[in-house]
């Protein structure tokens, strides 16, 4: 098997230096982030490279890992997995990472997790959910920390049941995670419930009537939805002025309850809307959940902090473990110290299933309901389920 061209430098420049009587000593953990911060996508990306900023602050402030401080590069994946790939190639011949996170797009994420097989460089991730990645394209490299399709199909199912829901059409972008999450929701079906109609769009979509008109012409009482980022806000926007919020029920995937969502939408977010999110600035938690938002409070000058940090904060407090469990920052060492690891994180602990490496990570649902004092609709109940 052909080396990869960042272990193979790695390995001339080890052996120069040993050939000299130098020792080697590796002084910082490259870490490549992939987001998108343009576009349609930046509203998950940009907050994503705070989680970044947060935790990496933080452990080199307090003397980093085995004396190693990390540094990390960001590139902007665009939502898209050419450009990702090449972004993704980018920071390990370029930069040396070590290790990539990324990225937001289930099919981006599938792209860099082939590079990153075929470099033998570890790839986490913290977002993308796409079952297929761990599943029928797992490799000793990709660790997906995010909640995945199957558990979001299983907790969606049970969300139309609790909305009394019984002809069910279900809306997403067309491509790997959509698909993968309505397969997950197909077979956790309760009794009496069933998908009668499927209306995806293409990632990218800016105008939704026409897929809004045809769930108008529907006989589904329910809509079960996918679609996310700048497309979901789009989507109620122009959804609101048909009527479809009067005359069916919605419940919806894709982390739209998060108040990035909530805060874009204001008004216009759908009263009751059965929702997801990784994480809510006002859920009840522990102490360890009570610093972390503050301290994120404080980075984003706002106590109404958004979602997505949490998601690369515990990326990066999992790849410090790993190193630390390591001894080293060389990609292989990192890949091995990943699998089965535990840690502490905001949410609680986490640990990467060593047959499968899915976290057992899990998300908030509940419906949005307008709350006084706010503009921005909030999560009420909001249950936390793994």
């Amino acid at each position: 098997m052909a080396k990869s061209f960042k272990n193979t430098v790695f390995a001339t420049t080890a052996a120069m230096m040993m050939a000299s009587g130098i020792a080697y000593a590796e002084e910082t953990i490259k870490v490549g982030i992939l987001m998108p911060v343009s576009g349609g996508g930046a509203s998950y990306g940009v907050p994503a490279v705070n989680g970044v900023k947060m935790a990496v602050d933080e452990i080199n402030a307090a003397g980093g890992v085995n004396g190693m401080k990390i540094e990390y590069f960001v590139r902007d994946s665009q939502l898209k997995p050419d450009v990702s790939v090449a972004a993704a190639r980018e920071l390990i011949t370029k930069e040396g990472v070590d290790v990539l996170v990324g990225a937001v797009s289930s099919g981006a994420t599938l792209a860099i997790s082939e590079l990153a097989k075929q470099e033998k460089i570890p790839l986490l991730a913290p977002i993308a959910k796409a079952a297929a990645l761990t599943s029928s394209k797992l490799h000793p490299y990709i660790f997906q920390l995010a909640a995945t399709t199957d558990s979001e199909g299983r907790q969606m199912a049970d969300a139309l049941s609790v909305v009394g829901a019984k002809k069910v059409c279900v809306s997403g972008f067309d491509y790997a995670y959509s698909h993968d999450l309505f397969d997950s929701l197909a077979k956790n079906l309760k009794d009496g419930i069933e998908i009668v109609d499927t209306f995806h769009v293409k990632l990218g979509t800016t105008d939704y009537s026409a897929v809004i008109s045809q769930l108008m012409g529907s006989d589904c009482d329910t809509v079960a939805g996918a679609v996310w980022g700048g497309g979901f806000i789009a989507y109620m926007k122009q959804a609101g002025p048909f009527g479809i919020f009067e005359t069916k029920k919605l419940v919806w995937g894709a982390e739209v309850g998060s108040s990035e969502m909530a805060g874009a939408l204001k008004g216009d977010y759908p009263e009751g809307m059965y929702a997801a999110a990784y994480d809510l600035w006002y859920a009840e938690g522990s102490d360890a959940h009570k610093k972390f938002l503050a301290d994120l409070a404080v980075i984003e000058g706002t106590k109404e902090t958004k979602m997505y940090p949490v998601t690369t904060y515990i990326a990066i407090q999992f790849i410090a473990e790993a190193v630390r469990k390591a001894g080293s920052a060389d990609p292989q060492a990192i890949a091995k110290a990943l699998v089965g690891l535990s840690i502490d994180t905001p949410l609680g602990t986490r640990t990467i299933d060593p047959n499968n490496h899915r976290t057992n990570t899990g998300e908030f649902w509940g419906p949005m309901v307008t709350v006084s004092g706010s503009e921005a609709k909030q999560m009420s109940p909001a249950e936390y389920l793994e």
